[in-house]
């Protein structure tokens, strides 16, 4: 998926991220996940917030990025996770949306 951005305004991104499950090795807490990524977040990544919740035995975290572009989105979140990496836990990227799309797609699902 690429949107490009013509009106050179930026867009929010949601990007979905997954903890990396070991071996052995307890699962930080939703709220101790977001104290992780967000001590990886510099100022200029974009990042405006952070959702963690359980997911299984791991950790699912949504972080929302502006960006005028989902390149540029995922590439700040990917910089963001190999901070967060080189110091502690290890995440995937497993998705990313921008939120407009993602509200007209939720509006649209409520009206049929």
């Amino acid at each position: 998926m690429h949107q490009e951005n013509l009106c050179g305004a930026t867009i929010v991104y949601l990007v979905n991220v997954r903890l990396d499950i070991v071996d052995g090795v307890r699962s930080p807490s939703p709220p101790e996940t977001r104290a992780l990524l967000w001590a990886a977040v510099r100022p200029g990544d974009g990042v405006e917030h952070i959702y963690a919740q359980p997911f299984g035995r791991s950790v699912e975290a949504v972080l929302f990025v502006e960006r005028p572009t989902l390149a540029e989105a995922e590439r700040c979140c990917d910089t963001v996770l190999d901070r967060c990496a080189a110091g502690g836990p290890r995440f995937s990227r497993h998705s990313c949306v921008p939120l407009p799309l993602l509200v007209e797609l939720l509006t649209e699902q409520s009206e049929h």
